[in-house]
């Protein structure tokens, strides 16, 4: 990733928190069993991700070239019981996230890297993941 991509990802990675921040508040809906159908849904997915990735981020920042394991996304979802948390604890947590990732990336060398489930991977690609998978979800939701 060079200098101009780098830059370019983590003005996506700020532009998708505000575009987030922005969303009406919805009630969790027990019948919307896919991010698509419901707001709240996307919105505590996207903090299962952005929590679990955040591990990995920090491991990478703090260590050099870390081993790190962590749950899937919606493994942590599930654990967690997200579904049925209301709405601004998801929203407050993923602001909360948001700024960390955003200063930890400020801070970090986009090569800079390790494995994470025993996979390679950098700073820079771990950052394009969430930007890349926030945007699907944004773009999928129907009606929501």
């Amino acid at each position: 990733m060079d200098a101009g991509e780098w830059l370019q990802v983590q003005a996506n990675l700020v532009e998708l928190g505000q575009s987030i921040e922005k969303w009406t508040h919805t009630e969790p809906d027990p019948l919307a069993l896919r991010c698509e159908y419901s707001r709240h849904r996307t919105l505590a997915h996207l903090r299962a991700c952005q929590e679990q990735w955040l591990v990995v981020l920090r491991a990478f920042a703090e260590r050099d070239n870390p081993c790190v394991t962590v749950l899937h996304p919606w493994r942590h979802f599930e654990a967690m019981g997200y579904a049925a948390l209301p709405w601004d604890v998801h929203m407050a947590a993923y602001l909360e996230g948001r700024q960390e990732w955003i200063r930890l990336c400020r801070q970090t060398d986009p090569n800079r890297g390790g494995k994470w489930n025993r996979k390679p991977d950098s700073v820079g690609g771990l950052v394009w993941r969430l930007v890349s998978h926030e945007h699907h979800h944004i773009s999928s939701l129907r009606n929501a």
